[in-house]
């Protein structure tokens, strides 16, 4: 678990071993706990066997979307003789989602060693981390951390005599939840306003710049040295039967749990195991309500079909939610499901680019109809006109920020809509006062 509890024993530590460990920060503490070791490996084995190790490993993106790391990779271009460039996506701004700056604090050379793999392996001579701009207690560490690696040949030029000259820069974001989007990452990486792209062309065959480049979360940066170092078998046999989803993975549970956090287990272990064991259970006297098992864009999970889920991609799908960014918001039996959607939606709403009518208009019209519901002021078509909204939301814009706002609408009407109609018969008392 992170800093400052212990882990507990049932965890699998991979990533978060170091948490906690002040001399895990430096390049000399970094080394003798086994750091640098893979990217002198990978540099021997060279670029295609690379690339191929990390797809037999079935490693996927951590950030949300789950797409296979390897393949990614190998959608870079070989030979074009254009500059490469690879963009670390340390945005992280998911509600309920806090494991990526955990890695940033406490061991950033493992981030730093894992983009140096990942930049040699797909011809990037430049790496951008694209740090979300409010983690101020980050950048000193971070900018220390680079500075080691550079004093000891770890990255500029001919980094370990190798030939290969790999920089690593440092962007600081400016706070806009957007930009964890890839393609608005690459606009504000150049100094442009942060909207998402049209796609295609693909961030691989015009991404920063102009140029070629990929996308990676810091989590699944992190955990490629150790797949180079123990082997693709290695990372497999961390899963709990299920090939498609592999290794151990990082989840944040938050909420009404006694024992908030991060935890890091394999693919596949039981949602229920994690919050009433390693999470602490309910708070005294609570029970289980509802949960969110990806971070706040992905739909609800009822207590039965929490307790009843594994925690990977394809048991979480069966469930009718997301993995995503392993971001859980646990609910107890005190929460006024409602409300919650309604602070969901005016996130979301603030947060559009506005690049998108259905986007700009959709979230905040419908953070509008969830406001006058809690405040007593709900009409009997309004949950109908939640819907009819969510549906032209989905599916219908150039990136998913509006399919977000409609994922926890839609599955929170489904699975507890005598919560709505108790608001819209007058039978509750309201939330906020009349608006």
């Amino acid at each position: 678990m992170g800093y400052p509890h212990p882990s507990h024993p049932r965890e699998t530590v991979v990533l978060s071993k170091h948490f906690g460990d002040p001399a895990a920060r430096t390049y000399q503490g970094w080394v003798q706990r086994g750091g640098y070791q893979a990217i002198r490996k990978a540099l021997e084995l060279g670029r295609e066997p690379l690339i191929e190790l990390v797809k037999q490993s079935g490693l996927r993106g951590r950030g949300g979307a789950g797409f296979p790391t390897g393949l990614k990779w190998s959608f870079m271009p070989k030979d074009d003789g254009k500059p490469h460039y690879l963009v670390c996506n340390a945005d992280e701004s998911e509600p309920g989602t806090f494991k990526d700056r955990e890695i940033l604090r406490w061991t950033p050379h493992q981030l730093i060693e894992g983009c140096l793999i990942e930049a040699f392996a797909i011809r990037a001579a430049v790496v951008y981390i694209f740090v979300r701009g409010e983690f101020t207690e980050i950048f000193p560490v971070l900018d220390e951390a680079l500075r080691e690696a550079y004093a000891n040949n770890a990255a500029g030029r001919n980094i370990f005599g190798s030939g290969v000259d790999i920089d690593i820069v440092v962007h600081r974001g400016a706070g806009a939840y957007i930009c964890g989007e890839e393609t608005a990452m690459l606009n504000a990486l150049e100094g442009k306003r942060g909207n998402p792209r049209i796609k295609p062309p693909f961030p691989a065959q015009a991404g920063a710049f102009g140029l070629p480049t990929t996308v990676n979360n810091v989590e699944t940066l992190a955990a490629v040295p150790h797949i180079v170092v123990n082997g693709a078998e290695w990372y497999k046999g961390l899963s709990r039967g299920n090939p498609k989803s592999t290794g151990t993975k990082l989840f944040s549970v938050c909420g009404h749990v006694q024992r908030p956090g991060n935890y890091e287990v394999t693919m596949g272990f039981p949602m229920n195991d994690l919050i009433h064991d390693l999470a602490g259970g309910m708070r005294p006297g609570r029970t289980l309500k509802a949960v969110i098992p990806g971070g706040s864009s992905v739909p609800i999970l009822t207590a039965e079909e929490a307790e009843a889920c594994l925690m990977d991609y394809e048991s979480i799908a069966e469930k009718g939610s997301m993995l995503g960014s392993g971001g859980m918001i646990v609910m107890d039996d005190t929460t006024d499901i409602v409300k919650t959607i309604w602070r969901y939606t005016r996130f979301y709403a603030h947060e559009s680019c506005a690049q998108c009518t259905q986007c700009r208009e959709g979230t905040s019209w419908t953070a509008r109809v969830l406001e006058r519901i809690i405040a007593g002021q709900g009409k009997p078509g309004d949950l109908d006109l939640l819907l009819d909204l969510s549906e032209q939301m989905t599916g219908k814009t150039i990136c998913v920020l509006s399919d977000s706002c409609a994922a926890p609408v839609v599955s929170g009407i489904k699975k507890f809509r005598a919560e709505f109609d108790a608001y819209l018969s007058g039978s509750r008392t309201p939330a906020l006062q009349a608006v």
